[in-house]
């Protein structure tokens, strides 16, 4: 599975009132795809700059865009990950993938986030039946 080539879709829905926006990879909507990763990628990056609703602003949104690319791009060619996607919050950019190869990921991540220079955070964990990202699967 190839981020490059797969469809993506977006919800909006809100956060403690403000706005909030999913990109959801469409093409893993099925269990024989997600059997196969089983390990959920949680990234949460703090924008360092953004406007009054806490969403990015132009420069900086470009900015995560290209960091997020970053991260699918090698992950995608290095290990047996999949990007899901991306919800962007107040204040937050989150950034889900799924792997099989949680060691190899989590040692790329420490060391590229370490480069990024904004606020971050990574969470893996095992999550075979893909219960962390379910609620956006059951909308499609």
């Amino acid at each position: 599975m190839n981020s490059k080539t797969a469809t993506y879709t977006g919800f909006d829905f809100e956060v403690d009132g403000f706005p909030a926006i999913a990109v959801i990879n469409k093409d893993l909507r099925n269990a024989v795809v997600q059997a196969t990763y089983p390990t959920f990628v949680f990234i949460e990056i703090t924008p360092d700059s953004y406007n009054e609703i806490g969403q990015p602003e132009e420069e900086e949104y470009d900015y995560l865009m290209e960091v997020e690319k970053k991260m699918m791009d090698y992950l995608e060619e290095q290990t047996v990950t999949v990007h899901v996607g991306h919800i962007t919050l107040y204040r937050k950019r989150q950034i889900i993938f799924y792997t099989k190869e949680a060691e190899k990921v989590e040692g790329f991540l420490n060391y590229f986030l370490s480069t990024i220079e904004r606020e971050n955070s990574v969470e893996i964990e095992e999550d075979a039946n893909w219960e962390n990202v379910s609620a956006f699967y059951e909308l499609l």
